[in-house]
């Protein structure tokens, strides 16, 4: 958690108005996170942080890709990213629960910490099923050995092996 220190946007000293930030989340970011899907990654982050008296807006546009491993043929690819969240930060004396879109800080907080947010966001971003995109020709760029093993498992047999005469009593009542 050391290296996440590195994740921190101190706001205290500026102006209100538009202020940039930069980050980048490689190898090193995602080793910081235990249970992690995300092993390598290279992914760019530009934080927009807006001040204003009574709060802080923070955009964030992430850009990159990040190495993920094929729900279908077990082998690892890259998952294009490019997404953008945005976080509201208000201050309260008394503590409140954050939401999905606004964080709450003391009034004598300093700086936003912004390394496990980046990291949520760049879970956010991936698809619920993780699987290799398809080439130009819409054809998958799985793995064409574990294909055919798959293949193969989904219909065993090539039509020697007799069918169940349960399953042809069933057929009839599906056409009624």
């Amino acid at each position: 958690m050391k290296y996440l220190k590195n994740y921190i946007i101190p706001f205290s000293g500026l102006k209100e108005g538009k202020h940039q930030f930069q980050f980048e989340a490689g190898e090193r970011f995602f080793r910081e996170f235990e249970e992690s899907e995300i092993d390598r990654g290279e992914v760019n982050i530009e934080v927009e942080l807006e001040k204003r008296t009574t709060y802080l807006s923070l955009g964030f546009k992430l850009t990159g890709s990040v190495q993920l491993i094929c729900d279908r043929c077990l082998d690892n690819y890259d998952q294009p990213l490019d997404s953008d969240f945005k976080l509201y930060v208000k201050f309260s004396e008394e503590p409140q629960v954050d939401d999905d879109e606004v964080m709450y800080l003391h009034p004598n907080d300093h700086q936003v910490e912004v390394g496990h947010l980046i990291y949520e966001f760049i879970v956010l971003s991936l698809p619920a099923r993780h699987v290799h995109p398809d080439d130009e020709n819409g054809e998958s760029t799985c793995d064409p050995d574990m294909l055919d093993k798959l293949d193969e498992y989904d219909h065993p047999g090539d039509g020697d092996e007799p069918i169940d005469p349960r399953w042809n009593d069933l057929k009839k009542i599906i056409g009624n």
